[in-house]
């Protein structure tokens, strides 16, 4: 009858100790809950119209569209930059087809047909093309798109524009700067 006393209070001192241990774990939770409300709120970056170019595209000047394209080949980006026509659309990515290649040359941006490879190659073309193209439109703005594409993996959209993630896989970011009229 003793071990049977002994047993009951155990019982319950494990039972109170999980009733401790999930409201600890409840009050913990909802700090964490109200301290992010109120960090979010109380930074005033998150209202910000600009940083939410997902949402809608922003206007940038054309010192935006440099400092992007110094960045794309060190992170693997692809910037598109349309000055107006077919013609003057100019994509500088990782690998570039012929006809890019082409346009780039009757540019006088590159002197070869063959992809630039090297840090120094990139910077070369980017001076040629800033020096050529961009500063000749001094103050003109352009139209921020960002479009991000999975590159590899299985993904799965349900009814509702939901993603599923089935295999993980890389994705792109392409940026398009469009020049306003």
């Amino acid at each position: 009858m003793e071990n049977a006393a002994d047993a009951l209070k155990i019982a319950f001192a494990v039972f109170v100790f999980v009733v401790a241990i999930t409201i600890a774990f409840s009050l913990i939770s909802e700090a964490k809950s109200t301290a992010d409300y109120v960090l979010y709120y109380g930074d005033e970056t998150n209202f910000y119209e600009n940083l939410n170019s997902r949402e809608k595209n922003r206007e940038v000047s054309i010192s935006d569209v440099i400092s992007t394209l110094y960045r794309y080949y060190k992170e693997s980006l692809c910037v598109i930059v349309n000055l107006g026509s077919e013609e003057e659309t100019y994509k500088f990515d990782l690998s570039l087809s012929k006809t890019e290649l082409e346009k780039f040359k009757q540019a006088g941006i590159i002197t070869e047909l063959q992809t630039p490879s090297t840090e120094k190659d990139v910077e070369e073309m980017l001076k040629k093309f800033i020096g050529n193209k961009l500063l000749q439109l001094e103050d003109a703005k352009f139209t921020e798109e960002f479009v991000e594409i999975p590159i590899s993996g299985i993904y799965q959209t349900g009814e509702d524009e939901t993603e599923i993630i089935l295999s993980s896989g890389g994705k792109k970011v392409y940026i398009t700067y469009t020049l306003q009229k």
